[in-house]
């Protein structure tokens, strides 16, 4: 398996969707998201997009083939930083991946410094647990990977609530996180 990950905060609620499919699933989902750009357009951005292409999109993603998706949610706590909220969120999508036996993680290209907590939050736990098999994981631009834009349209919508939720609610498995 293969996971592509997002995230977003909404008010003090921090959000990562980790969007998984078969390696035999990525080529397929990567040409309808890729049909789905409008001419200019290098990505797809939830937050950039009308109501009428949120629906289109999410209808989309959740159509594609061998899609499954997790939704991590934490409440952030007073005194608790973005970054440590941010490391909860992945330490407990890494042990998720290295459970469901996830190869290769892609996750959205941040500032050197984020990056660099993520690679350490991520590495910490690996070294805590033996996967069966290993994950390797990298941070890519989300123009270059439209796996990307999957994992984008469930956090969106997955904090935008309502309709918005519900267009994907089948694809969604949610784990909420204590601090």
């Amino acid at each position: 398996m293969w996971a592509f990950s997002d995230e977003s905060e909404r008010a003090n609620r921090m959000i990562l969707a980790v969007v998984s499919a078969r390696p035999s699933d990525v080529h397929a989902a990567r040409a309808t998201m890729r049909g789905l750009l409008l001419p200019g357009q290098r990505r797809i951005h939830m937050s950039d997009e009308s109501p009428r292409r949120r629906r289109v999109i999410l209808d989309a993603v959740a159509d594609l083939d061998g899609l499954a998706a997790t939704v991590f949610t934490l409440r952030r706590p007073m005194g608790h930083t973005r970054a440590q909220g941010r490391a909860l969120l992945l330490g407990a999508a890494t042990r998720h991946l290295v459970d469901s036996q996830v190869t290769s993680w892609i996750l959205d290209n941040q500032h050197p410094a984020e990056r660099d907590r993520d690679r350490a939050a991520i590495a910490a736990v690996l070294r805590t647990c033996t996967p069966k098999q290993p994950l390797t994981y990298d941070h890519r631009r989300a123009h270059s990977e439209p796996m990307l834009w999957t994992a984008d349209s469930v956090c969106w919508a997955f904090g935008a609530g309502g309709h918005w939720r519900q267009r994907i609610a089948h694809v969604i498995n949610l784990r909420n996180i204590d601090p």
